[in-house]
């Protein structure tokens, strides 16, 4: 094989998909067929590829894509043609809050000060009392 390799990967089989998975699914299609090309499941897609295929989001992928394939190693890299592979790492997800936290945060001063206070009258936390001193 060639260091370099140009491909068109035809990616209409994904349209068959449920709108929200199609442009998963084009990225899988897209690997398994570079991946049959060139004999190697290693395969790495660069950053402007995949801007490419997520584009329009979930509802819509595109139908085909020129790739252009590297070979770096053992690995064989593809990029969209015209531009130079770069890699690219998926966004760490962010926390969620729940629920308690939502609201804590929208609470005023105030509104915590009466909370605390009817947790006190519940007797879910410890009220410190004065010592009461006996009488004769």
């Amino acid at each position: 094989m060639a260091e370099d390799m140009i491909l068109t990967i035809p990616l209409g089989e994904s349209g068959k998909k449920a709108q929200k998975k199609r442009a998963k699914y084009s990225v899988s299609l897209m690997k398994k067929q570079i991946a049959m090309r060139v004999k190697s499941g290693n395969v790495k897609i660069g950053k402007f590829l995949n801007e490419a295929l997520w584009v329009h989001g979930k509802d819509k992928a595109q139908r085909r894509v020129r790739v252009k394939i590297v070979k770096d190693g053992e690995a064989f890299k593809a990029e969209l043609m015209g531009h130079d592979y770069q890699d690219f790492k998926a966004q760490p997800k962010k926390e969620t809050k729940g629920m308690k936290e939502k609201l804590e945060e929208r609470l005023t001063p105030k509104a915590i000060k009466n909370e605390t206070l009817e947790k006190k009258i519940e007797g879910k936390e410890v009220v410190e009392q004065k010592p009461e001193t006996p009488k004769a």
